[in-house]
């Protein structure tokens, strides 16, 4: 069944495949397979950094993507850049994954399955219900239906790659990271998700502190999108409490009103931007009065329909056009940690990086304490030859470990749904959303995961595309208040009447 969905999915052609690899020597010859190679900024940002890596000059790079057009613009772009500074590294492209897949050594994953017409389409389901999001690319009905539609190819991947290549290294940038993470980890794929929201609020620290990144040091834990900054420090000097007090400046802190409010009532500052942020909790955007106070910025800073408006905007002006023709490779390695992991796994150089692995996949203990072990955990990581090592427990303050648990309870269920094809688990997922219990009761929540699972039928498994229990109506509460003739309550409001009966009897006999 899966596998006759996945080949829907994939409705493109081979453009061009440069050998089968099966022949290879793939001890002496390095393999890097790139799932969802179509997506033009994604790929472009790969190829850059992969020319930034001097161990990686034998060897193979494969594009996949069920897009034959997209598929070649990226292919003739990284046949450009990378036959003069790499001569010894063949690009091929193909629209079959196991061929792709084949004896990798890394698999990188980028793919979005549907893309921004199936987003805009369960979009206007979810404001049909009066749900007001920003980006919806985690939390929510939004992201759980992301979820499952990319986590049915991804479990087809890590399937793959259990099969064919067992030691290869899974990379994933795909969202929802967390439960992508956790469907490839259930088939004993190593898998490390990579995302850039540390990197960007690393900056984002430096330029309000007036300081240079490098200049600081941090730690950072959580999940991913809603990762905490735990430690803030200069020389070793605690610099949090200026940060803190810099934040307090309106015109400092710009349009983050969101991670501001946060970081005033629980003290940490949040990994992501405020429009991010907004989505997960439901004190944000649940009426029009709280989203004018906390959501009046542009963009990502909180404006409804961000990352569709983006995403569609992308669409129109570039869809499969030749846009990466005239571009050069960027000068310099980018901020990504994708570069640093793969380095460390080809064995040239140890790299220690952030990474979103499943809590007890490489470690005895949980790398996060305070979380639960099957929790997909953003921490520190030291990657090296074919290892990776979680290099010290961390421990998440309990009141940070509460905000995180919805959004980690909702990612586990999304997972489980999937991997045990149960639709009502889809329902309990969504359930465990703030903000949409907020503003929705149980019947609309069933209502609304109904319709998205017929709206996205044609992506999913026959048994995830509908719910088995319907919903009666609790009806409304008449006015006249009706007492229980059985309960607790009323049988001692009962017995203090017959008592206090009797006690006014006894009193007139006397």
């Amino acid at each position: 069944m899966l596998f006759g969905i996945v080949k829907k999915i994939h409705i493109g052609r081979i453009v061009k495949y440069l050998g089968t690899f099966n022949n290879c020597p793939m001890q002496s010859r390095f393999k890097i397979a790139v799932i969802g190679a179509g997506s033009f900024s994604h790929s472009k940002h790969i190829i850059d950094d992969l020319l930034t890596i001097d161990a990686f000059v034998d060897g193979f790079l494969v594009l996949m993507d069920p897009n034959p057009v997209r598929l070649a613009v990226v292919y003739k772009y990284a046949q450009r850049v990378m036959l003069e500074p790499k001569p010894g590294i063949s690009v091929g492209t193909t629209s079959v994954l196991e061929q792709a897949i084949d004896s990798a050594d890394i698999v990188i994953s980028v793919f979005d399955v549907g893309g921004s017409e199936a987003f805009a389409r369960d979009y206007g389901i979810v404001k049909g219900y009066g749900l007001n999001v920003c980006i919806g690319d985690t939390a929510g009905p939004l992201g759980s239906f992301r979820a499952l539609r990319n986590g049915v190819v991804m479990l087809k991947i890590a399937r793959t790659m259990k099969r064919t290549c067992p030691k290869a290294l899974l990379i994933n940038y795909v969202n929802p990271m967390a439960p992508m993470v956790s469907i490839a980890s259930s088939v004993g794929v190593s898998c490390v998700g990579v995302c850039g929201g540390i990197e960007s609020t690393k900056s984002y620290v430096a330029s309000v502190l007036g300081k240079r990144k490098a200049e600081l040091q941090t730690l950072f834990a959580g999940v991913n999108h809603l990762c905490w900054l735990l430690e803030l420090k200069e020389n070793d000097r605690d610099v949090y409490p200026d940060f803190r007090v810099l934040m307090n400046d309106p015109d400092v802190r710009g349009e983050e009103a969101v991670r501001f409010e946060i970081l005033q009532q629980f003290g940490y500052f949040l990994s992501e931007s405020s429009g991010h942020a907004s989505d997960f909790f439901p004190y944000f955007r649940r009426d029009k009065g709280v989203l004018d106070r906390y959501c009046y910025g542009q963009g990502y800073s909180g404006a409804e329909g961000a990352y569709l408006k983006l995403a569609q905007f992308v669409q129109k002006h570039i869809g499969n056009e030749d846009y990466l023709a005239d571009e050069l490779p960027a000068q310099a390695r980018s901020q990504d940690y994708c570069p640093w992991i793969i380095e460390a796994w080809m064995g040239s150089i140890a790299s220690k990086v952030y990474g979103n692995i499943v809590n007890s996949r490489f470690s005895e203990r949980p790398a996060l304490i305070g979380l639960p072990p099957f929790a997909c955990v953003e921490v520190p990581l030291e990657i090296e030859r074919r290892s990776i090592v979680v290099p010290s427990e961390i421990e998440l303050p309990l009141t940070l470990s509460s905000l995180c648990m919805p959004l980690v309870l909702q990612h586990a269920l999304i997972a489980q749904a999937l991997l045990e094809l149960d639709a009502e688990t889809v329902f309990s997922a969504i359930c465990q959303d703030q903000l949409t219990s907020a503003v929705l009761d149980l019947p609309q929540i069933r209502s609304l995961t109904h319709a998205l699972l017929e709206a996205n039928a044609r992506f999913l498994p026959y048994e995830l595309q509908s719910l088995r229990r319907s919903t009666a109506d609790a009806g409304i509460r008449p006015k006249r208040r009706v007492k229980s003739a059985s309960s607790p309550e009323f049988e001692l409001v009962k017995s203090y009447e017959r008592w206090r009966l009797s006690n006014r009897v006894r009193n007139r006999a006397e």
